[in-house]
């Protein structure tokens, strides 16, 4: 008992005799440790949980871009198959109630629908039956082969008849066509009405290849190896693939009235992060499915490289705990005192003279850390404007395609139903649409040249909606040299037709107006339509871009004109139900003169 009392004495008396420096240097160092350990593992746990949600948020964006491109593919497919029915020869030939009893006519709308099937790769094959269940189909003869002995049979039949026209989607004909192993396809099945009389007189089936909905998402650019899947109403894949669809569906089970849904879980074995999204129209279920360890290899240098911060940033306050005592309690207020004007915003070097020694080097490395500040605020400010550029040139990237597709899409039926002189005005109005709006490559054109690219895209309008609306352009002449970018009004004037004027189901007029008030340059877009409620408008007046039709025309324009000149403020909207919509955009007049005089005209 002695012997250990005196041990713990000459203990003691060590430890007494240690260094004040090399005692700060103990006690620092177990810091260090305990503060690396915990640091490290709450950092992988709330950067492993940012991740995954940062990963979520981005499935749901690709879903949402999917299901807009497979809405896209079935409308498309929709308007081909209103044309068909609305063919004559095949509404003459359902109205005998035998599609064989006229070959001649019977040749025609064979010849039609071979057509339609080369001109629409999506399409498979065609079917139609009359009301005597006769069956005629156009296509490959070794596929999608109807089974039943009549259409009648069909488990869909009094669905698709009570379904007032409109068409409905079933995997695989709903059972009604002999399955394919190898390959699904999906068909879309409408009621023939005459023409005439509106009476059904058969049936319509357009199969569609699995193909066309593997084309909505095949540019996806797959990093991580994700695997999308596309379910129909009754939790089957559309496209063959081999996903585990038995432990989708039980999980779809359980978020069937969510729209859409993040989750980790696992399938076959593997730690997935699994996203969905419910499309209501069709009752379709989206999912993508990427592995965690695609995530985790991602991400472990970024782990490392965040541990690392943590024990850099712990050997820093060790090395400058050593180096505190009463000695150098002068110059570190000197460098306190200095510090004090980086909290208003003064960055200025700190002069301390100390020589060559400790507190000389954290006097150095604090100016030196000063410079780095003032390099950093300057490529901030630099990467900031890269970054305001590079939104602006994202916005107009994604607006360009808009009007080629509906005008493609328009020059494809009047070219489909023979209206040739309507193709060539169209055409020749599309290419002279184009040749303003490229500019030859320039973003920035004049207000002169953008009412120039207005006009034909109303022009190609006119011919596709005839006498339903007319247009006034009211213009100072003074503002047609004031450059703006491009490819601003014509968004706006596309909502008033699609959303004003088309909606409201009669005639109307639309005004186009753009004038000069108290430097500042106003663009109005009004239309005496449908309108819109308060609703829609606060969709409108939102925080956020997304890409909803009605809404993303207008804020698109907004946030284009923001980026351009730098003004939060820009737009005001104007709507009641039935009383139609005015937009106003008011910009800088950063060309022209509080003084300039000139004379207010209409452009036509």
């Amino acid at each position: 008992m002695q012997v250990a009392r005196q041990w713990m004495n000459q203990v003691r008396q060590r430890l007494s005799d240690i260094s004040i420096t090399n005692k700060l240097a103990i006690f620092y160092v177990l810091i260090l440790i305990i503060s690396i350990t915990v640091c490290t593992l709450l950092y992988q746990q709330i950067y492993s949980r940012l991740v995954y949600n940062k990963i979520g948020e981005a499935s749901i964006q690709i879903l949402y871009s999917i299901k807009s491109s497979v809405n896209q593919t079935i409308d498309n497919l929709n308007n081909y198959s209103k044309m068909t029915l609305a063919n004559e020869d095949l509404q003459s030939t359902l109205r005998n109630r035998n599609i064989y009893s006229d070959l001649a006519t019977q040749k025609r709308v064979h010849e039609y629908l071979v057509h339609l099937i080369e001109a629409v790769p999506q399409i498979e094959s065609v079917y139609f039956f009359d009301n005597e269940s006769h069956e005629y189909m156009v296509g490959n003869l070794g596929i999608n082969q109807f089974k039943l002995g009549s259409i009648e049979d069909a488990s869909w039949y009094h669905e698709v008849l009570d379904n007032n026209g409109s068409y409905i989607l079933k995997l695989n004909g709903g059972g009604a066509f002999f399955k394919d192993e190898k390959r699904n396809f999906v068909s879309m099945i409408r009621v023939v009405r005459d023409t005439e009389s509106i009476k059904p007189i058969g049936i319509l089936i357009l199969n569609i290849r699995e193909s066309a909905f593997q084309l909505s998402y095949g540019d996806i650019v797959d990093q991580y190896k994700t695997n999308i899947t596309l379910l129909d109403e009754n939790k089957e894949s559309i496209v063959n693939t081999d996903d585990a669809t038995n432990e989708l569906e039980g999980y779809l089970s359980k978020v069937e009235t969510k729209e859409y849904d993040v989750k980790r879980m696992q399938i076959d074995g593997d730690d997935m992060i699994v996203s969905h999204l419910r499309d209501s129209q069709f009752n379709w279920n989206i999912v993508s499915m990427m592995p965690v360890r695609e995530l985790s290899s991602e991400s472990r240098a970024v782990n490392w490289i965040g541990v690392a911060v943590i024990v850099m940033n712990s050997i820093l306050l060790f090395i400058g705990s050593v180096f505190i005592s009463r000695m150098i309690t002068t110059p570190i207020k000197k460098l306190l005192a200095s510090m004090r004007g980086i909290e208003r915003g003064v960055f200025k070097p700190v002069e301390i003279n100390v020589g060559r020694n400790e507190i000389g080097r954290l006097r150095d490395g604090y100016n030196i850390m000063i410079s780095e500040i003032q390099n950093l605020i300057k490529r901030v400010i630099e990467e900031h404007k890269i970054k305001r550029q590079t939104e602006l040139n994202l916005l107009q990237a994604q607006i360009k395609p808009h009007f080629l597709y509906n005008t493609l899409d328009s020059i494809n039926a009047l070219a489909i139903t023979g209206k040739t002189d309507e193709v060539s005005e169209i055409v020749e109005a599309l290419g002279h649409y184009y040749r303003i709006n490229l500019s030859k490559g320039r973003e920035i054109i004049t207000i002169g040249e953008e009412l120039d690219g207005l006009r034909s895209y109303l022009a190609i309008q006119k011919i596709r909606y005839g006498s339903m609306f007319d247009v006034v352009y009211e213009v100072d002449e003074r503002i047609l040299n004031r450059r703006i970018p491009k490819l601003i009004l014509q968004p706006l004037v596309e909502n008033a037709l699609y959303h004003g004027i088309r909606a409201q189901g009669e005639p109307g007029v639309i005004t186009v107006t753009a004038n000069l008030a108290a430097g500042s340059i106003l663009l109005q877009v009004a239309d005496d339509g449908a309108g819109m409620d308060e609703e829609m408008l606060q969709l409108l007046s939102g925080e956020k871009l997304d890409s909803d039709a009605v809404s993303f025309g207008v804020r698109g324009t907004m946030e284009r004109l923001r980026i351009f000149f730098g003004v939060d403020h820009i737009c005001q909207i104007e709507s009641k139900p039935g009383n139609g919509t005015k937009v106003t955009i008011q910009i800088p007049d950063t060309e022209g003169s509080e003084h300039d005089r000139g004379s207010f005209s209409q452009y036509d």
